[in-house]
């Protein structure tokens, strides 16, 4: 940010030195139209303007681009996150219910070797 700050601020300077060192009249012809004679430093400063103009403009597409991008991916985040809220908890709840069926269910006895006799 401070880059294009200080490459607007040295842009300006320079405008301003090319303003005050040409002052004299000019007429100027677009397509069919033909203005009266202006200084050109006004047309100078017309022309930046519209520049900066059409560079917010440019820009701010962009911007609104990168915006609803990041409100998709904010939704996308929020809806992945409640799924894996609800996987978690589901599993959560089968690991309990797996404990529970555990212990109701009784292990066999177990049979001591020794007591065991060949036939």
């Amino acid at each position: 940010m401070q880059v294009y700050l200080l490459g607007a601020l040295l842009f300006f300077a320079a405008l301003a030195v090319f303003v005050f060192q040409n002052t004299f009249m000019v007429t100027v012809h677009f397509i069919n139209w033909t203005s009266p004679d202006v200084s050109l430093a006004v047309v100078v400063l017309i022309a930046a303007c519209a520049g900066a103009l059409v560079t917010f403009m440019v820009d701010s597409i962009r911007f609104f681009k990168i915006a609803k991008n990041t409100k998709e991916l904010t939704s996308m985040n929020k809806k992945l996150q409640r799924e894996l809220n609800s996987l978690q908890s589901e599993k959560q709840s089968r690991v309990s219910k797996d404990k529970r069926t555990e212990k109701k269910v009784e292990p066999d006895p177990q049979v001591n070797p020794e007591e065991q006799k060949p036939n």
